[in-house]
Order: structure tokens, then C-alpha cells, then sequence
């Protein structure tokens, strides 16, 4: 019987495949300490950033020490700081610029606010307050802006001398107010008109609003119907009118601009003769 031999079955590497296995290995080795060490890096990092992160909240020199306000003009500075919550060396980091910025909408005198930090210890915040152009009726007395918009109830030791917006109802301005700032927007054209003409508004105590058409109540007495629109010719009509009067020495006490069939006829219910000046013969 013959003795088996065996072969062997492992092959002897070329000398390229072990620099290849050795080449792999070294890779290995190297991307495992690469990763390794970015590990222990952002460990470090973290916990470098959290302990900045602490001293920044800590330190005297991000405490709040400065705060300017620009654009009020009715607001003053005590009612702000007060709305404001505000407190000088709250740290500015955690300040939250937002709730500043809600909390000046609440001054009834502000339209818009802009809150900004100036590091390491300042806040600056930016208002735009309301510009009143009349006075609307609602049951109490609003301050209206040329938006149409009663931003303010006028307290009873307030005096102001603008014309007064009447003709609208409470009720009705909450449930439609659609339709109520149509309203508005009428009677605001009927101003805007009135004071273009005129450079102001002195003279024009009420603009009356009925059914959609604007009425002026003048100073001197004087009722003008304006009706729905046109506002601009049927002003300058209106001043015609009334330097013609005062040549004729008439006084009116209704005129009415407001036909619609015959937009050009202008209607005029004296009152009374004017009274002669002293002196005059």
C-alpha cells in the first residue's frame, strides 16, 4: 500500500501582496486614530463650549447697561421701561429681544417696534408711533390714524382739537368691520381733500357719515353734503362758493354738492345776511 502524500494547500504570497496586506492594514490603523482623535476633539470642544457658554452668562461684561429708545415722541421713556421688563445687568445673551418688542406694542401710542442688540452691553429699541388724524365716535372718543385704525381711547382730561368722524356704531364696527372700514376709508378721502385745499384742517369740525356719504360740519356753522366720492372738485367747488357768498354778504347754511344726476349743480340754503363791519358804509 502506498503512503498518501499530501499537498500543500496554502500558497506562497508574492512579495505585492504583502505590501498590499501591509498597505491595508496601515489604512486601517490610520483612519481608526483619525477617527478616534476627531472624537476626542469634539469632546473637548463640547465641553469647552459649554464652560464658555457658563462664563458667558456669569460674566459682568455682557450685563445689560444701556438702553436707547428712538422714535417715540408721546411715549416717554419711564412708561417703556416699565412695559419693558427691563432690568440693568440682566445678562444680554439670554435677553429675549422678542418679548421686548411685544411688550412696546402694548403702549397704546406705538405702531411698530424694532428691538436690537448692541454687544457686549447695549439695547437699542426703534418705535413708530401713531400719527392721529381725527377723532372717531364709537360711543367713547378714539384717536383714528390715517389708516383708519382707533388705536387710543381719549381720557376725559385729554384735549384735542381734531375734526370728529361720527356716524359709525360700536356694534357694527366690531361685527362687519369690512364693511366699516369702507366707511372709513369714505370719510378719510373727504378729510384728506378737505386739508389739501385748505393746508389743514382748521375749519372742519365734523365729517358726518350717512348711508356711505360724507357730510362737513364747518366751524362757522355751515353744513356741506358731499356725498359718495369726487371729493377733490367738489372742495375746490366749495371754496368757490364761499368766497361768492362773502362778496354777496351771504351767509349759507346747508350747501349741497351731493347730485348725482347733475354732479356740476351746486345747492345753497342761506341762513342770513352777514353783518356789516363796523365802520363800513
Amino acid at each position: 500500500m502506498k503512503a498518501s502524500t499530501k499537498k500543500n494547500r496554502w500558497k506562497k504570497s508574492s512579495p505585492r501582496q504583502v505590501e498590499q496586506r501591509i498597505a491595508r492594514r496601515q489604512k486601517l490603523r490610520f483612519w481608526t486614530q483619525l477617527l478616534l482623535g476627531f472624537a476626542v476633539v469634539s469632546a473637548l470642544g463640547l465641553w469647552g463650549s459649554r464652560a464658555l457658554w457658563h462664563w458667558a452668562l456669569e460674566t459682568p461684561f455682557f450685563a445689560l447697561s444701556e438702553v436707547a429708545f428712538e422714535g417715540n415722541q408721546r411715549a416717554t421713556r419711564e412708561e417703556l421701561m416699565r412695559l419693558s421688563g427691563l432690568n440693568e445687568g440682566e445678562n444680554l445673551l439670554q435677553l429675549d429681544a422678542l418679548r421686548v418688542q411685544q411688550a412696546m406694542l402694548t403702549h397704546p401710542w406705538i405702531k411698530s417696534a424694532m428691538v436690537k442688540k448692541h454687544y457686549p452691553r447695549g439695547l437699542q429699541i426703534h418705535l413708530i408711533e401713531y400719527q392721529e388724524i381725527a377723532i372717531l365716535a364709537l360711543g367713547d372718543l378714539y384717536l383714528m390714524d390715517a389708516e383708519g385704525k382707533p388705536f387710543k381711547r381719549i381720557q376725559a382730561n385729554e384735549r384735542v382739537d381734531l375734526p370728529l368722524v361720527t356716524g359709525m356704531h360700536k356694534e357694527a364696527f366690531v361685527e362687519h368691520p369690512e364693511q366699516s372700514q369702507t366707511v372709513l376709508r369714505t370719510a378719510l378721502a373727504a378729510l384728506r381733500a378737505f386739508r389739501a385745499e385748505h393746508q389743514g384742517l382748521e375749519g372742519l369740525s365734523e365729517i358726518r357719515m350717512e348711508g356711505g356719504e360724507a357730510a362737513l360740519l364747518l366751524s362757522s356753522g355751515q353744513e356741506v353734503l358731499l356725498g359718495e366720492s369726487g371729493f377733490e372738485k367738489k372742495i375746490r367747488k366749495l371754496k368757490r362758493v364761499q368766497e361768492e357768498l362773502a362778496q354777496r354778504k351771504l351767509l349759507a347754511q346747508t350747501i349741497r354738492l351731493d347730485n348725482r344726476v347733475r354732479p356740476e349743480r351746486v345747492t345753497i340754503q342761506v341762513a342770513r345776511a352777514l353783518p356789516e363791519k363796523e365802520g363800513a358804509r
